[in-house]
């Protein structure tokens, strides 16, 4: 027990004062969450995205595993949501979103901290961002293309999709590193500066649109979505680590990656394609609180039982 308080004390309490501080302050001066929603999508993130796979040192053999892990818990995930929102009957809309708010979690501006406090160990840190990495190209492409095909038809969608500016900055650092190309010094510090500013913005932005939601209890779809992501997830992720083999710090990180709450993402994509946003914004909500205490057990658990 002493571990377990030790862990909310120290590792989640400083993400969640974060967020209640851009609740707070919207509370008293009305932010604009529109327009910190582009800074983010079409600055910080772009940058951050670069910047760790422009520098990320790891093994191929370890970038490989650890992608290939990745988009099999994303299919499997995306596979359980399908087929949920197939047995509820949901329309469209709904279906999107809600396969979003399971697929889609926060491994970057909830998770990247997490780690970084939890284990202070670059290689730790190194696959997290690997694991981002898989999240955010799959965010940004099949997520944006759910969230904006709610309302819209693909081709409008996929326009939608394209033109946001997150994809060609993952295209821009593979290239950059497979020509082993060197970035001019003064652009490659001004980008990490806008990269290094994405985690507390984004916890800032999620407590600003979380001041925006008016919470109603009443909605068992979200506590469904709730449930698939803050615990099947992590549940899923164990037993692909035992069957890849994996143990020790990678399986750690990967297992606590994955009960992560809802990406703020999804809440953030449909208000920008006005797509299922009560639904998107009270799944972000529900999950975030909820994961103050199973996100705390599952690392309990995990840097207990996992050597």
């Amino acid at each position: 027990m002493g571990n377990f308080i030790f862990i909310f004390i120290n590792i989640i309490i400083p993400v969640f004062l974060q967020i209640a501080l851009g609740y707070g302050l919207h509370k008293k001066f009305n932010l604009n969450v529109g327009t910190l929603i582009k800074i983010q999508f079409y600055a910080f993130l772009p940058s951050l995205l670069f910047v760790k796979i422009y520098e990320t040192e790891l093994s191929k053999e370890t970038i490989f595993t650890i992608t290939l892990y990745s988009l099999i818990l994303f299919s499997i995930l995306y596979l359980v949501s399908w087929l949920v929102t197939k047995l509820n009957k949901y329309p469209a809309p709904l279906a999107k979103a809600f396969i979003n708010s399971v697929c889609f979690y926060n491994s970057g501006n909830y998770c990247l901290p997490i780690i970084e406090l939890l284990y202070n160990d670059p290689f730790a840190l190194s696959i997290q961002i690997i694991i981002t990495m898989a999240q955010n190209i799959t965010s940004n492409t099949i997520g944006i293309f759910n969230a904006s095909s709610g309302n819209q038809n693909k081709m409008q969608a996929l326009v939608s999709t394209l033109k946001m500016p997150m994809g060609y900055a993952i295209a821009l650092a593979l290239l950059l590193k497979a020509m082993k190309i060197n970035m001019w010094g003064p652009l490659l510090s001004t980008v990490s500066i806008l990269g290094e500013g994405l985690v507390p913005l984004a916890l800032f932005t999620l407590g600003v649109q979380l001041a925006n939601v008016s919470i109603n209890f009443k909605i068992p779809k979200v506590y469904l979505s709730n449930v698939i992501r803050l615990v099947l997830s992590p549940m899923i992720a164990y037993i692909i680590t035992l069957i890849m083999g994996m143990n020790g710090v990678i399986a750690q990180v990967m297992i606590i990656s994955a009960a992560a709450p809802t990406a703020v993402n999804t809440a953030l994509m449909a208000i920008e394609f006005d797509n299922e946003t009560e639904f998107a914004s009270h799944a972000v909500f529900s999950a975030t609180v909820f994961s103050a205490f199973t996100v705390t057990l599952v690392i309990y658990l995990v840097t207990s039982f996992i050597q």
